[in-house]
């Protein structure tokens, strides 16, 4: 029975992965889901959503007359336990190296309320549906946590960033559109940080050997971050440096280390940090969070 049990749970994991991997969340959808899993719920940090499993059981004794009224009531019943799992593990996501979404709601009412109101709305998993011979059902509900979640829970220091506009002369313009293809300038950045124990989190930094950041809520605008996710997380290198999301010529940084006890503050050599200085273009992919950050299975 236990091991029943247990393989239910990993075909039930699976198809989630299956589910999320095949729907995808903007700038490409093909890599291994790092998927981190809790007692309420589970994380999908690649397709940046969080689901969570309520189970509704039937009543001992049921009017025969009213089955259809009952089933109705189960499934209510499931589906209001998967919505009360679903905020548990939302309210448990790391914002930072600081802070938990549940360090903001405790804090601000109003915010736990709205959370509270983006929950009731999420949308069920319906290929997850399961009915058992005695009529308990299981319902799997799922929110994103691009959109609405990210403009109510994203620190206030990430803000939107004015576009800046370079008057050129039309000599100057057609150097640059004949000037060949430099392979120092960047479309993006995967950052390695398998092998250190690193965590996601919503809004991670990346700094060079010197703490400075190079990457983090001083350098994303606030609508990018909203939409796509301030980084992505994978688990597969390879397919990482392929993604849409980082374009057809990704810097690849491999992160020395990461600060404790938080583990989402990444450290990059200088040397890699000074790549990412070299060109105002750089700016441009930071600005539109156009970087994957690879973390060892969960």
């Amino acid at each position: 029975m236990v091991n029943l049990m247990k393989n239910r749970r990993l075909f039930t994991a699976f198809m989630i992965t299956i589910l999320h991997v095949a729907s995808g969340n903007g700038y490409g959808a093909d890599l291994r889901s790092l998927i981190e899993f809790k007692e309420s719920g589970t994380s999908d940090w690649t397709a940046g959503v969080v689901d969570a499993k309520g189970t509704g059981v039937p009543a001992r004794y049921t009017y025969s007359g009213q089955p259809q009224a009952h089933r109705q009531q189960t499934l209510a019943e499931a589906t209001s336990k998967a919505h009360h799992n679903l905020l548990e593990t939302i309210v448990n996501l790391r914002i930072n190296s600081e802070s938990r979404v549940i360090d903001i709601v405790e804090t601000y009412p109003s915010i736990m309320a709205q959370l509270g109101g983006m929950v009731q709305k999420a949308p069920e998993v319906e290929k997850l549906r399961q009915y058992q011979y005695d009529g308990t059902v299981e319902v799997w509900s799922q929110m994103k946590l691009s959109g609405g979640f990210s403009q109510l829970i994203l620190p206030p220091e990430i803000r939107h960033i004015e576009s800046i506009k370079q008057i050129l002369t039309s000599n100057q313009s057609a150097r640059l559109q004949n000037r060949p293809r430099s392979s120092q300038v960047f479309t993006g950045m995967v950052v390695d940080a398998r092998g250190t124990r690193a965590v996601p989190v919503l809004a991670p930094k990346i700094l060079d050997e010197n703490l400075q950041e190079v990457f983090g809520p001083a350098y994303v605008s606030r609508e990018f971050a909203v939409q796509h996710g301030v980084a992505r997380y994978t688990a597969d290198i390879d397919k990482a440096k392929l993604d849409p999301r980082v374009s057809d010529n990704p810097l690849i940084v491999k992160v020395l280390k990461v600060l404790w006890p938080g583990r989402c503050d990444f450290i990059i050599s200088n040397a890699d940090a000074a790549k990412l200085k070299s060109a105002s273009e750089h700016l441009k992919f930071l600005k539109e969070c156009k970087v994957i950050i690879v973390l060892d299975p969960m």
